[in-house]
């Protein structure tokens, strides 16, 4: 029986996250597929910590949403701002966290566009300027699904790049669900 390597089980856990949040969205399970965004970001982060962390924090997941989710896209927010949400959604259901209230972070309002028509786009643009007078910033799920979607095609091509990443990808991937330990 042959083992997968390390490149070939990251692949395989961006295609189960990014074929389950598909499938999530396209059923209009918007809230289970963001569980499940933020859990996978959250994966993605670990995989690029130093090997010297045995475990992942709030700053891995960060410093991954920045450099492979939010700058390369047309997202309007910062990775403290993800950090929070993230917390609020997977702790409490919630879009406050303990980041929001203590203003270290705004509150996400998730929408769902797609293609709307002049009158719809109308009312949408009225409900998002009332969220924005609220303090909230307005994220298209839709959007931030395709930018963490590319952000891990990003990611996979770095691994391949850069050896130093690609050393520590390795090194964690050994402990991912389903994973044998590799050699480099």
């Amino acid at each position: 029986m042959e083992h997968p390597t390390p490149n070939q089980a990251i692949v395989a856990r961006f295609n189960d996250f990014t074929i389950c949040i598909k499938m999530l969205l396209d059923a209009r399970h918007t809230i289970p597929a963001l569980v499940l965004l933020y859990s996978a970001i959250d994966v993605f982060g670990s995989l690029a910590r130093p090997e010297t962390e045995s475990d992942t924090n709030g700053g891995h997941f960060k410093k991954w949403a920045e450099d492979y989710v939010i700058r390369p896209s047309r997202l309007m927010i910062a990775s403290k701002d993800l950090w929070g949400a993230r917390c609020g959604l997977l702790h409490t259901h919630s879009p406050s966290s303990n980041v929001s209230r203590q203003g270290n972070a705004c509150e996400l309002h998730y929408y769902r566009a797609h293609t709307p028509t002049p009158d719809m786009q109308s009312a949408l643009d009225s409900a998002l300027k009332l969220v924005r007078t609220r303090g909230k910033l307005p994220v298209d799920v839709d959007v931030l699904y395709a930018a963490f979607e590319d952000g891990v095609r990003r990611f996979l091509a770095d691994i391949q790049r850069d050896p130093e990443l690609k050393k520590r990808a390795v090194h964690h991937c050994s402990k991912l669900f389903g994973v044998l330990n590799y050699v480099a």
